[in-house]
């Protein structure tokens, strides 16, 4: 059986259970139309984006009937939550990230059995690694097993720092440290306080790319937390 954990908490530990075995659907590169002038047919060109896809996955319950409204009661607060990942727990290594859960009637078929499903609405319908969400070493990042990812590089230093990704530079002033997060192309403190005017450089250039990349920074430490995901 399937368990489902969802920001952080698992649904066997509110005795709710996947009823079925869950399809997952693959994920859906965003694609622009390009038309050639004077050419027959439309050429299709990736943009670096993938579409938000659902995740449906229906859910069953059972226990006492006078419990049977707080138990939906706890699903719908435990489903409740926004920007949280889901992990399924025969493929535990790896998550999604959910921007929200949207949920059906709860049918019930006894006095005791409660059934709904809940559609997971995934950012980029992409696979994240629980590893790659962990801070490295330089030398343990270089090689990406996946598909291009957005690292979050984390600086230690005081002063001008440059970052180099596959021969493509970004620059920093930093005093003390500084996060630069290429997915959400920002920068800030570890107290949260933006600092993007800190940085100078293209924060696309410091993704990385599938197979081995060259890493290099000076004028500092630095830290990266890889964020590896794969379709």
């Amino acid at each position: 059986m399937q368990d489902i954990q969802y920001n952080d908490i698992r649904g066997s530990s509110l005795q709710i259970f996947a009823r079925e075995l869950i399809s997952i659907p693959a994920a859906q590169p965003n694609m622009e139309e390009v038309k050639l002038s004077g050419r027959d047919g439309t050429i299709y060109k990736f943009n670096g984006t993938y579409a938000a896809t659902p995740i449906k996955i229906p859910f069953n319950y059972i226990g006492a009937v006078d419990r049977w409204n707080d138990r939906w009661r706890m699903a719908k607060q435990w489903l409740s939550e926004r920007n949280a990942k889901l992990i399924i727990s025969d493929d535990a290594g790896f998550f999604y990230k959910i921007t929200y859960v949207e949920l059906d009637d709860n049918e019930r078929t006894s006095e005791r059995i409660g059934n709904f499903t809940a559609i997971f609405h995934t950012l980029d319908g992409l696979q994240y690694s629980v590893d790659g969400a962990m801070e490295y070493d330089i030398e343990d990042v270089c090689w990406n097993p996946y598909i291009e990812c957005h690292p979050t590089y984390k600086i230690a230093a005081e002063g001008m720092c440059t970052l180099k990704i596959n021969g493509k530079t970004m620059t920093a002033n930093v005093g003390q440290n500084l996060t630069i997060d290429t997915d959400r192309m920002i920068a800030y403190r570890e107290d949260g306080t933006l600092n993007n005017t800190k940085v100078s450089g293209n924060y696309e250039d410091m993704y990385l790319q599938p197979g081995n990349n060259k890493i290099e920074f000076y004028g500092g430490n630095l830290k990266v937390i890889p964020n590896w995901r794969c379709l």
